[in-house]
């Protein structure tokens, strides 16, 4: 039972990949992002209720949030018109450039490398998740879709940067960059 939720990881990681050849077809597309969602809970839920927790687990578990979120950020790519919207571009370089300062961050402060689990980043990845289906559904992605998902995304990453430069180890998990006593 202990390594369920790695197996569980392992196969998000390739049902993510998988995502990218179905970006043309949203039906299957909506089914197996719905099968990375749903793996994407199981796998945290059953480490925690089996304390099956490893940091193994963990890596394979950030591992296949940023493989699926990336799948993710692709398809917003391939079905909006972002790369004619020059507003909507430069805030996913904005975002996108903070998350990766924020990895080299990780990696030369705390020698590793790594995204937080915390809640904006949980907040934001909720977000994305409900954004494709939704505007699957609605037919496409309007602005006020995206628009909370880009504030979202940004606060979260400055969020992360705030407690990345205030941290002085490495926790996953933190939950805020401000402890509250």
């Amino acid at each position: 039972m202990k390594h369920i939720p790695n197996i569980l990881s392992c196969f998000r990681i390739a049902l993510s990949l998988a995502l990218l050849i179905l970006l043309r077809r949203p039906l299957p597309f909506a089914i197996l992002y719905l099968l990375c969602g749903l793996s994407d809970v199981a796998d945290g839920w059953l480490a925690r209720r089996f304390h099956a927790g490893s940091i193994l687990g963990a890596k394979l578990d950030s591992l296949g949030d940023d493989v699926f979120y990336g799948t993710a950020i692709a398809a917003l790519v391939v079905w909006t018109d972002i790369a004619h919207n020059t507003p909507m571009l430069s805030a996913f370089v904005v975002v996108a450039a903070i998350r990766l300062v924020n990895f080299i961050i990780t990696r030369f402060k705390f020698e590793q490398w790594g995204i937080l689990h915390n809640i904006g980043n949980k907040a934001a990845g909720l977000l994305l998740f409900l954004t494709l289906p939704v505007g699957l559904l609605a037919g496409g992605f309007p602005l006020w879709l995206l628009l909370p998902l880009g504030i979202a995304a940004l606060l979260s990453s400055l969020e992360e940067t705030l407690i990345r430069l205030t941290s002085s180890n490495y926790k996953v998990n933190r939950k805020r960059a401000v402890t509250l006593t």
